[in-house]
């Protein structure tokens, strides 16, 4: 029997595990309380993920012998399998009565509550493993992991460069650190992390794609795209990443097979494909219906791995209480939309908190945010949970989302749901699909009754339209001459100073008809990335357009961006995706602009823009129609002229502008969210 039990031994160590289990099992026959075949069973059956073999192998060998620690440490692993967590940290806790110096188990109770999301817990265990073994990599490796969960990146950082004394050539500990220098906006050195990850093990997919999305917030989109393509090339089922490559392409114009991945995407987001995030969709395809389903399927692989916390407790508070989520709470373009609105909250019926988990530029609007807020939390450094605790201490009723989908959000805090009522809004232009964002602030012309189905929110319809806007910006004083920017002086000069990403064939292909039927104009875009502008040069060139007509406006502050609009003539808007914040910088300087209007939310901004400022024949829903009132004004000056008068007086007297009356209006919105909630009432729409 000893030979037997050896040859199966040694079976298993080689990974033969099915002549090992046949080897186990002739010893079963000829001793039915063999303890070591019976444990070495429980082993193999793990390995081949037979779980309740397992159980059943180890059930016995501990009948027989309750006295061995593997046995328990092995049985808590076969737990974890089939996710009884709970029990599995009753047999560590068997193991460690039996050997209290037992590094195994208390490693592995590390691991389990990482799992359950109790990170103390997590933390004390594999510190008291590396107590007993400190040089275990794993150990160190997972100490790090939680402490980058729990956004303690100088603990985290520590733990990773130790694994990497211990072992210079730890792939896994390269990656890590990479994630928590990225994290510290340390992205060169995080560069060169994830490099030396790919560099130790080559078929590292995460390491790949981590890699390109640091080259994304670089804009190296180019660099971007190779690392992507080849995450997705080593692991096809990486989540997630297919629609991230389109959109990439579309931020250098590279429009190479666009409607083909137009259709793999569409095909991929039907078939409930882990394919893309939401926000390419946005910008990629005019469908609601497609739009609401990538977000469900993107909503519910995130809920997959957030533990839900119990159901809030709620306080009455003397004072509506607001909180007010964003990564962006710095010279960014939604905080220059909203910082009038949280000056202009009537304080003696709303307390507002500001809980910003983005970076602190330091700057003129940052400063004016901290001193609109009752309390400003910059909470950058928190967990998801760490910040709902705030949440529940300060009582907070209603939890304001502005981001959504868009980068550095942190959308796990309304799945788990950070205050009793919650609200989507601005940031991102889309349903979530999450049936914990209780409402969706819109208005009638971004959403039309019969596409309403489209959004899992309740809608809360603003009577004019829904974005918020300073009542005035600061415009710049310099006398700027289009000879400043390389723009002819007799030139009619079209402009579009949207994102390279939003610019697409469809609408680029109109903007060619336009320039062709309208003699001496130029088309003015912003300078995104220098690939984009020669992206863009080529196809002008390719489709009969000197490139001498195509302009390209530096970045420039804020104040004089906004100044150079007068030296336009008209805004080209873009399709699907409209301009947003662009839009209405263009509109407050008294640039005219037209728009395509489609069906989504992302198509039909610029039309809510305009239909606030009675501007509606500046809308188009057509391609022909686009592209001949295009035509008209620049042909007709007089027509052009009237509406720039139109616009200019329109500026003064109508709502897009009057943020104290916009503010007015959201709390009137809030109030009858909060009433119907506290009477215990479901979400519903609500106009205004």
């Amino acid at each position: 029997m000893k030979k037997l039990i050896n040859a199966a031994v040694e079976l298993f160590q080689k990974g033969h595990l099915e002549k090992s289990k046949e080897v186990s099992l002739k010893l079963l026959e000829m001793d039915q309380d063999n303890f070591d075949a019976l444990y070495l069973l429980g082993i193999i059956s793990f390995h081949l993920k037979e779980y309740q073999q397992s159980f059943k192998f180890l059930d016995k060998a501990i009948t027989i012998n309750s006295n061995i620690p593997d046995l328990y440490n092995i049985y808590s692993l076969v737990l974890c399998q089939v996710n009884n967590f709970k029990e599995a940290l009753k047999y560590l806790d068997k193991a460690i009565n039996i050997k209290p110096n037992y590094f195994d188990a208390f490693y592995n109770k590390g691991n389990v509550y990482f799992h359950l999301n109790e990170y103390d817990k997590s933390i004390e265990n594999y510190k008291k493993s590396l107590s007993i073994n400190p040089k275990n990599k794993d150990a160190l490796n997972n100490l790090g992991n939680v402490y980058n969960e729990t956004k303690s990146y100088i603990n985290a950082l520590d733990c990773y460069e130790k694994a990497l004394v211990i072992d210079t050539n730890n792939s896994l500990a390269f990656y890590n650190k990479g994630k928590v220098l990225k994290a510290l906006n340390r992205l060169d050195e995080a560069i060169i992390n994830y490099k030396k990850a790919i560099e130790l093990n080559n078929n590292f997919s995460e390491a790949y794609k981590n890699l390109g999305n640091l080259f994304l917030d670089k804009k190296k989109f180019n660099e971007a795209i190779f690392n992507h393509k080849i995450a997705l090339k080593i692991d096809p089922n990486i989540t997630f990443l297919g629609g991230t490559i389109i959109q990439s392409k579309c931020s250098i114009c590279d429009w190479t097979d666009i409607e083909n991945d137009k259709i793999i995407l569409e095909n991929n987001i039907l078939s409930e494909k882990k394919f893309s995030n939401p926000f390419p969709v946005i910008s990629l395809i005019d469908s609601p219906s497609l739009q609401k389903k990538v977000s469900e399927i993107f909503v519910k692989d995130l809920s997959n791995n957030i533990k839900k916390i119990e159901k809030y407790k709620y306080k009455q508070n003397n004072k509506v209480r607001l909180g007010y989520f964003s990564s962006d709470f710095h010279s960014h373009a939604t905080s220059h939309l909203m910082v009038e609105l949280f000056e202009c909250h009537n304080k003696d019926k709303f307390e507002i908190y500001a809980f910003s988990f983005g970076k602190n530029d330091n700057s003129e609007i940052r400063n004016r945010l901290n001193k609109s807020f009752d309390k400003f939390f910059d909470v950058s450094l928190k967990s998801n949970d760490e910040i709902i605790n705030i949440c529940n201490e300060n009582n907070i009723d209603i939890a304001i989302d502005l981001k959504g989908f868009t980068d550095n959000n942190r959308f796990g805090l309304f799945i788990k749901r950070c205050a009793p009522i919650q609200i989507s809004y601005l940031g991102y232009p889309g349903t979530t699909g999450c049936n914990t964002m209780d409402y969706l602030i819109a208005d009638s012309v971004l959403i039309s009754d019969q596409n309403r189905k489209y959004y899992t929110e309740k809608i809360i319809y603003m009577p004019n339209s829904y974005q918020i806007n300073e009542s005035k910006k600061k415009i710049s004083t310099k006398k700027f001459t289009r000879k400043d920017f390389g723009l002819k002086e007799d030139s009619f000069v079209f402009c579009c100073f949207n994102q390279t990403y939003k610019i697409l064939p469809e609408i680029f292909n109109l903007w060619v008809k336009i320039l062709k039927n309208v003699e001496n104009s130029i088309i003015w875009l912003l300078s995104d990335n220098k690939i984009s502008e020669l992206n863009l040069k080529k196809e002008f060139n390719k489709n009969g357009i000197d490139i001498e007509r195509i302009k390209f406006a530096q970045r420039l502050p804020l104040d004089e961006h906004l100044k150079r609009h007068s030296l336009a003539d008209l805004f080209l808007d873009t399709y699907p995706c409209n301009a947003h914040t662009t839009a209405s910088d263009a509109l407050r300087t008294g640039l005219p602009l037209i728009t395509l209007s489609g069906q989504s939310f992302a198509s039909r901004v610029s039309a809510s823009l305009l239909v606030s400022l009675d501007l509606n024949e500046l809308i188009t829903d057509n391609q022909d129609d686009y592209v001949n009132l295009a035509v008209k004004l620049a042909k007709n000056n007089e027509l052009l002229n009237k509406i720039r008068n139109k616009l200019k007086e329109n500026i003064k007297n109508k709502s897009l502008f009057n943020s104290k009356l916009f503010t007015k209006n959201i709390e009137i919105a809030f109030e009858k969210v909060y009433e119907n909630y506290s009477k215990g009432k479901k979400p519903d729409h609500i106009h205004i």
